[in-house]
């Protein structure tokens, strides 16, 4: 098999800037920001600043929500409706 088709059947670990943005639906600036305080891991080779899609994924992971606390936001939310009446 050549090296060309082998690199074509490849799927990308790391992806820059922009591609990491549109993968995780925010702004190009906060992965800058997020990149240089540690908030996320990141590579930087020269300029160019590359993101691991499974450090991206356990990321995101973290910043779920558990069912309970989206319970008991949804209960403030009613409690807070009835109680103001509406």
């Amino acid at each position: 098999m050549k090296l060309e088709s082998k690199v074509k059947n490849m799927t990308k670990r790391y992806v820059s800037v922009k591609e990491a943005s549109e993968y995780m639906s925010i702004p190009a600036k906060t992965l800058y920001e997020w990149s240089s305080t540690g908030r996320i891991p990141s590579v930087k080779i020269g300029r160019r600043v590359l993101f691991d899609l499974h450090d991206i994924d356990m990321r995101m992971d973290s910043f779920k929500r558990s069912t309970n606390q989206c319970e008991m936001i949804t209960n403030k939310i009613i409690g807070d409706l009835h109680g103001n009446g509406i």
